[in-house]
């Protein structure tokens, strides 16, 4: 059993580069259909549940604090890159869709946890919170989700909203690629024409070629990206403790209305999302190399978490109540997308890409999406980098919603 801090985490990094390697390098089958993250999830949560490493005081406090700090730097990377306005050049009906779908997930999440709550534990809302945060947008908001309701790693709530998670938005996306061979099928029932959403996200994949930066990758990007993902890291924790803690500023108390509205690391989230809309939109976001570095630091931040997962502390019994319960609100979900798409004739590429951009989020998204079609790859990682981007405040909101019921 491994007790040390640096043989834990070298282990953990060694296991990320090994799952990575598999999905990058082999292109194995399997990562077709079940992403790279996923294992890593489950992975984690195995060795914890096997107690290959013990959660001493110490490991437990390196998991926190390391969580802690990385994360504002990897939500603000990550939504450095993509310019926020460039979604809404989807056009109408698909950006109409997925705040739809949006929607319907919000809404099913209400649902089923008023139907459940009697047979839930009291901690149930934030594990509704934490997924929804997962379903709305993706894992960078699972673990931004978890910061901001300061809900403890290896908490019962983050346990199961892991399974849930794992579980039903797996079968979720091996369920929506297995209906690609349907479209016509599809389009019949619903009465869709995709000729015009095929024109446009074509010209946007023909533009997307066009602009790609070509030049190597350098020396200099990787310190710019280091430089500025931890300078701006470092000032959103500072201007987090101040809404949190101001200090002197309590006599003047203008801050009391946001102060009290979400509370412990919750800022800190939402400012780092802030500042990386905002970047997004200066040449910030031609620095190459900035999502990489991300991507690195999301693979870490959701090893730590899932480390610090113990399955062996739950009940074999509330793990099905939940999973049932993940299962139930998507198929809310379902009904709600099928009458959409009748009412609005919708062609089945833009409802499943429009819903796994909320479920799967920018991992999986691209992947259903390539399914689909090559050229709707650049659509789908758009379509999850909204989700990103309103995932974490919807999940904050709809955790307060929660709480009232």
């Amino acid at each position: 059993m491994i007790t040390n801090i640096y043989s834990y985490f070298s282990l953990l990094i060694l296991f990320i580069t090994a799952v990575l390697y598999c999905q990058k390098t082999l292109k194995l089958s399997i990562f077709k259909v079940i992403p790279g993250l996923t294992f890593i999830y489950f992975g984690g949560m195995m060795g914890a549940s096997l107690h290959i490493w013990q959660l001493t005081p110490e490991i437990s406090g390196f998991i926190g604090s390391l969580k802690y700090y990385l994360l504002p730097m990897m939500l603000f990377l990550l939504l450095l890159k993509n310019d926020i306005r460039d979604i809404f050049k989807l056009g109408p009906k698909l950006i109409g869709t997925f705040f739809a779908v949006t929607l319907s997930i919000i809404v099913g999440f209400i649902i089923v946890y008023m139907f459940f709550k009697s047979k839930l534990d009291p901690e149930a809302w934030q594990t509704f919170a934490i997924l929804s945060s997962s379903w709305i947008g993706g894992s960078t908001n699972m673990a931004a989700t978890q910061a901001g309701l300061g809900v403890i790693d290896g908490s019962q709530a983050l346990t199961y909203a892991f399974l849930m998670d794992n579980i039903c938005a797996s079968f979720w996306l091996v369920m929506l690629i297995t209906l690609a061979p349907m479209r016509e099928k599809f389009n019949k029932f619903s009465g869709a024409n995709s000729k015009e959403i095929d024109d446009i996200i074509s010209h946007m994949h023909l533009n997307a070629a066009k602009n790609e930066d070509k030049r190597d990758y350098e020396f200099m990007d990787f310190m710019l990206t280091l430089g500025l993902g931890l300078g701006v890291a470092g000032i959103v924790l500072v201007i987090g403790k101040q809404i949190i803690n101001p200090g002197n500023l309590t006599e003047v108390n203008f801050l009391s209305p946001i102060r009290t509205f979400f509370s412990g690391s919750g800022w800190v989230v939402i400012v780092a999302t802030a500042f990386g809309l905002l970047g997004s939109m200066t040449p910030l976001k031609r620095i190459k190399g900035t999502d990489h570095v991300g991507n690195v630091l999301l693979y870490v931040v959701v090893g730590l978490i899932a480390t610090a997962t113990d399955f062996s502390t739950i009940s074999f019994e509330d793990a099905a109540i939940y999973v049932v319960g993940g299962f139930l609100i998507l198929l809310f979900h379902l009904v709600v997308l099928l009458i959409l798409a009748k009412i609005f004739k919708l062609d089945l590429y833009i409802c499943g890409i429009a819903s796994q951009a909320n479920i799967g989020g920018t991992v999986s998204a691209p992947i259903l999406a390539g399914t689909y079609d090559d050229a709707l790859i650049p659509a789908g990682l758009m379509m999850g980098i909204l989700g990103t981007s309103i995932g974490t405040i919807i999940a904050l909101i709809l955790a307060k919603i929660l709480v009232l019921i």
